[in-house]
């Protein structure tokens, strides 16, 4: 009954530094991709919206006077 203890408690131990090899993991994964997406601009994600025009610019555009 000892061995069988035993042989839990390395499988336990195991399965204890699996996951924090995991954990491990994926903070490095979560770094990477929060560095990648810094990268990108704002601009480049969403894209800027059209000025809005003026009444007087809205008459010059239909009566096309520039």
């Amino acid at each position: 009954m000892t061995k069988k203890k035993s042989k839990l408690e390395a499988e336990i131990d195991w399965l204890k530094t699996e996951m924090e090899k995991d954990l491990k993991d994926l903070e490095i994964d979560k770094k990477k991709l929060i560095s990648q997406i810094k990268q990108f601009k704002k601009e480049e994600i969403i894209p800027k919206k059209p000025k809005k025009l003026t009444l007087w610019e809205k008459i010059k555009k239909i009566l096309k006077i520039s």
